[in-house]
């Protein structure tokens, strides 16, 4: 990896993005990205041309082999750079973004994701993957839910920093409910975090959750399901309500989504959708066609 170097413009940089109010993640993301690419070749940023970022990005492509998002986030970053920071803007069109795969995610059945549950030993770490399926929360979502934003009398919760900076209400289970429950009896968290880090004011780190995560999936046995992450909580919790009949707009509503088409991957997913559907050539006149 690269030598960790100072950052000249970060300053500049955050200001810019703040003036435009982009979340806290993005800001942070667009600093790494930048670093690196000044690290990359040992020079300051503002010395670098397009033609250089391309190698870059050729790098981090086929050595790195980083996925699209990754890539289309980076260039975002140096072309913003550019725009804001050196009043210096680069064509976009000289800088392609990278189509995405659209692959379906792997999904476990319910009795899968509570074995994974419940082979977590760490109490902290439960509820906050519990809140991932039982509520459909990103893992950023769930660690920074305060303590306010639990409704345990509607038995819902309140998304309030969500992405695109949308706000929702979803679910609140009673299994994750109760583990909350235990969760503050135990540890009594100081602050409006209900899953406070050091430093009251911050959550504590997403990475330990993703650490954890995959220590339960080899405990419990389903490293062979494939890649299994915090995000296939929230799979599995819209999949599974499409099981049971709920209606993809409700779904859509629970997971924050801002275009139905996105919850429309879940349709490929559900197993009970698809064996009550019929092929129009099985049927004629409401009966089966016949050889």
């Amino acid at each position: 990896m690269f030598k960790a170097k100072f950052f000249p413009y970060e300053a500049e940089l955050e200001y810019e993005m703040r003036l435009r109010n982009y979340s806290v993640c993005t800001v942070k993301n667009y600093k790494s990205h930048l670093r690196r690419f000044s690290e990359f070749f040992d020079r300051d940023i503002k010395l670098l041309s397009a033609v250089d970022f391309k190698e870059y990005l050729y790098y981090l492509t086929v050595k790195r082999k980083l996925g699209p998002n990754s890539i289309n986030t980076c260039r975002s970053a140096f072309l913003f750079f550019r725009f804001a920071v050196m009043n210096d803007p680069v064509n976009p069109l000289l800088i392609p973004a990278q189509r995405k795969n659209h692959k379906l995610p792997g999904i476990l059945s319910r009795n899968e994701v509570l074995h994974l549950l419940n082979a977590i030993p760490n109490l902290k770490y439960r509820a906050v993957l519990s809140l991932c399926y039982g509520s459909g929360l990103r893992i950023s979502e769930a660690l920074r839910i305060q303590v306010s934003e639990i409704d345990s009398k509607k038995m819902r919760l309140f998304v309030r920093q969500s992405k695109g900076r949308r706000e929702r209400y979803t679910l609140l289970s009673h299994y994750s409910y109760q583990l909350l429950r235990q969760y503050w009896r135990k540890f009594k968290p100081q602050g409006p975090l209900l899953f406070p880090g050091r430093c009251t004011d911050h959550p504590f780190a997403v990475q330990n959750v993703q650490a954890e995560m995959q220590h339960a999936v080899s405990s419990a046995g389903l490293a062979a399901k494939g890649k299994i992450t915090t995000h296939t909580l929230r799979h599995c919790f819209a999949t599974h309500l499409l099981d049971s009949g709920c209606d993809l707009r409700t779904i859509q509503l629970f997971l924050g989504h801002a275009s139905i088409n996105s919850t429309c991957i879940y349709l490929h997913l559900t197993d009970q959708h698809f064996a009550a559907l019929k092929s129009p050539i099985d049927r004629k006149d409401g009966d089966f066609l016949a050889f």
